[in-house]
């Protein structure tokens, strides 16, 4: 009788002592169900459209400029000649295997005078790659309408297309890019006896101080256009 009620006793004894839970790790049942510690739990992998995502602090500028690094990562979009851009655009230049290159913006500006008749913008170029040193060139410029019209310049700089600020006048070799990769352009506003060809775009390469270089986006035709004049402006931008 003594023998079973001490074993007993052992027996809770013994119960108790393998049942407690130790805080410090050393004794007991570990409750970490397979993990050795908290440094070692799994931890959620954002998907790559959610690392994409703007943060609330960030500017356009600083959006713009996240997004062309994110470019470099495993995430990127792999871009082709005439998909949609990031700006909502259409892609006409591709550069780093589609990582990078040119769209054109989601919104064509309707009739706009150039300005700064009889005003020399100097350095303008020609190039791909030079419209947005053209376009800032201008917009230092300060240049007053012919008539009482908002400069292209002046527009281009306000655009917030696709979310975007970044936006500039393509130069000559680039909004030749555009027809020659997306092809006609349709513009349905006919031209009219006020100074206005919508069919005809600007870029931002100056020909003289009374001419700039433009192109009409339905038949390809190249030419100058004086600055007075009010045609259509096709915002671009690098991505």
């Amino acid at each position: 009788m003594k023998n079973s009620i001490l074993l007993s006793i052992f027996l809770t004894i013994w119960a108790s002592s393998a049942l407690a839970i130790n805080f410090d790790g050393t004794n007991g049942i570990n409750l970490n169900f397979g993990y050795d510690t908290e440094d070692n739990y799994p931890e959620y992998e954002k998907s790559c459209d959610e690392q994409r995502m703007r943060e609330y602090w960030m500017s356009d500028e600083e959006y713009s400029n996240f997004l062309y690094e994110f470019q470099e990562t495993e995430c990127a979009t792999i871009y082709k000649l005439g998909d949609t851009g990031i700006g909502g655009g259409r892609v006409f230049l591709i550069t780093d295997e589609g990582r990078h290159g040119l769209e054109t913006s989601p919104v064509q500006i309707k009739n706009v005078e150039w300005g700064c008749h009889g005003v020399s913008i100097p350095g303008t170029k020609v190039n791909i790659g030079t419209g947005k040193a053209n376009t800032d060139k201008t917009i230092e410029a300060n240049c007053s309408p012919y008539f009482d019209n908002e400069l292209a310049s002046d527009l281009v700089s306000k655009s917030r297309a696709g979310g975007f600020s970044d936006w500039y006048v393509p130069s000559r070799h680039e909004l030749y890019k555009i027809f020659d990769v997306l092809g006609v352009h349709k513009v349905l506003e006919k031209s009219d006896p006020n100074l206005s060809y919508p069919s005809y775009f600007w870029s931002s390469t100056q020909a003289n101080n009374e001419y700039n270089y433009v192109q009409n986006l339905t038949t390809g035709a190249k030419c100058w256009s004086h600055k007075a004049l009010t045609l259509s402006l096709l915002p671009i931008r690098n991505f």
